[in-house]
C-alpha cells in the first residue's frame, strides 16, 4: 500500500491536491503536513529544548491554529473514508517537505500549485518546483 505525503497549507490547491490523491491512489495511506514557515520570524523557541508548550504557544501566536488548519484534510479523509495522518513541522516549506519524504516512508508526493507566474514567481519562487527538483520520490503536482 502507498504511503502518500501531501503538503497541506489550507489553501484551495492544497484541498484540491488531496482530493486528487484519494482519487489516485484509492488504496494509498495519506499523511498530510503542514509546515510552519519560520522563514521570517526572528525567533522560535527550539523545538528540540523540551519544552513543547512554549513551541506550540509561540508557533499559534504567530502563524494562527495549525490543529485547525489540519482539520481539513482530517475532515476530508473522512468524506472519503480512507485514513489519514497529520504531521507539523517548523522551517522552511521547500525544505521541510523534501526532508520529510527523505526520513519517513513516503512513496509519493501530491501537492497543489499556486500557479504563479512571471515577475511574481521569480520573487517568490515556487514550493513545487523546488520538490520537484530535489525530492528523492515521485512528485505530482495538481494546478
Amino acid at each position: 500500500m502507498p504511503r502518500i505525503l501531501v503538503p497541506f497549507d489550507d489553501s484551495e490547491h492544497a484541498r484540491e491536491a488531496l482530493e486528487y490523491a484519494i482519487d489516485l491512489f484509492p488504496d494509498g495511506e495519506f499523511v498530510a503536513v503542514t509546515v510552519v514557515d519560520t522563514s521570517s520570524v526572528p525567533a522560535i523557541p527550539n523545538a528540540a529544548s523540551g519544552d513543547e508548550d512554549e513551541v506550540s504557544e509561540t508557533v499559534e501566536a504567530v502563524f494562527g491554529d495549525v490543529e485547525e488548519r489540519l482539520a481539513v484534510p482530517e475532515r476530508l479523509a473522512a468524506e472519503r473514508d480512507v485514513a489519514i495522518e497529520t504531521r507539523t513541522r517548523l522551517g522552511a516549506p521547500t525544505q521541510e517537505i523534501v526532508e520529510f519524504a527523505e526520513t519517513e516512508t513516503v512513496d509519493h508526493i501530491v501537492m497543489g500549485s499556486h500557479g504563479r507566474t512571471g515577475v511574481k514567481r521569480f520573487l517568490v519562487g515556487s514550493v513545487a518546483e523546488v520538490v520537484v527538483r530535489h525530492s528523492p520520490v515521485p512528485v505530482t503536482v495538481v494546478r
